[in-house]
């Protein structure tokens, strides 16, 4: 099993048994992100211009079909050898006793540049114009961590928007349960796993409408999703102001939580090497 994450290991080359290589999502605009100039173009090229013609044969497991229409168009993949395998919900994760007494937004992620946190600051600003008492809680730790404290000390927002750092599984935990939403400002996911988590715990989720993202959810049902700053701010407004709406949303995010399951995944993922198996011994 080969997972590729940005650089392949190139298995088909060397590797003779059955395989199948887990592929989560393209990773596009974030090598821009992270490497310089260059190097970033080198990396991008090569993934999606000269490593997918070495596994045109090679079963492929992606998370979700948002994310195989990417690996299709985006990298030439062929989509008869890709499988949709969903990712589960760890069973710790589920409703609570009650939420905070103001609305309370949360975002769980590392504190890098895919995550978008600087816009998701922007946006919450403009949350709170309109919902004078909410805050945003933000878990997570990673190298832009100075650059967000700096970004929320600019826009004064240091009463509304916390920086909680890393905290263990309980404690994630329960923030998702007594949070009225969870947000995501991502630019790329093959998944989204905070807001299945989220769902598990009954607590919807407003993100941006991305591959994964579009799949973790159920949009209208579950969640909210948009595209631009003003629409990812519409949407959080409504779900914290609106008793009925955040009420409808949390039973379909719970009910979408409870669609996936970690043995599901599993045995899901055993088939895909099981059926490269039997290929294989086929004359």
């Amino acid at each position: 099993m080969e997972i590729w994450n940005g650089v392949p290991f190139l298995s088909p080359l060397w590797a003779r048994g059955p395989c199948a290589v887990w592929l989560h999502h393209v990773h596009g605009p974030m090598w821009e992100m992270t490497l310089p100039p260059r190097l970033a173009r080198a990396g991008r090229f090569f993934e999606e211009r000269v490593a997918p013609n070495f596994y045109r044969s090679t079963p492929i497991v992606t998370l979700s079909e948002s994310s195989k229409r990417e690996l299709v168009e985006e990298m030439g993949l062929p989509g008869h050898n890709i499988t949709v395998v969903p990712p589960g919900v760890d069973q710790r994760f589920s409703p609570g006793l009650g939420r905070t007494r103001n609305p309370h937004v949360v975002a769980v992620a590392r504190l890098v540049p895919v995550k978008d946190f600087s816009r998701l600051i922007r946006i919450m600003v403009a949350v709170r114009r309109r919902v004078p008492d909410a805050y945003l809680s933000i878990v997570g730790e990673g190298y832009e961590r100075e650059m967000l404290e700096e970004h929320i000390d600019r826009v004064g927002a240091h009463d509304y928007i916390r920086l909680l750092g890393h905290l263990d599984d309980d404690d994630v935990t329960d923030l998702y349960r007594s949070a009225w939403v969870v947000a995501s400002t991502s630019i790329r996911e093959g998944w989204g796993m905070t807001l299945t988590e989220a769902a598990a715990c009954a607590t919807p989720c407003v993100a941006t409408r991305i591959a994964g993202h579009v799949d973790a959810t159920v949009e209208g049902e579950a969640g909210l999703l948009g595209d631009t700053d003003d629409e990812l701010t519409d949407a959080l407004v409504a779900v914290l102001t609106d008793d009925e709406l955040r009420e409808r949303l949390a039973k379909g995010a719970l009910e979408r939580a409870r669609e996936l399951t970690w043995e599901r995944a599993a045995v899901d993922s055993f088939a895909v090497l099981a059926e490269d198996a039997g290929r294989r011994a086929r004359p």
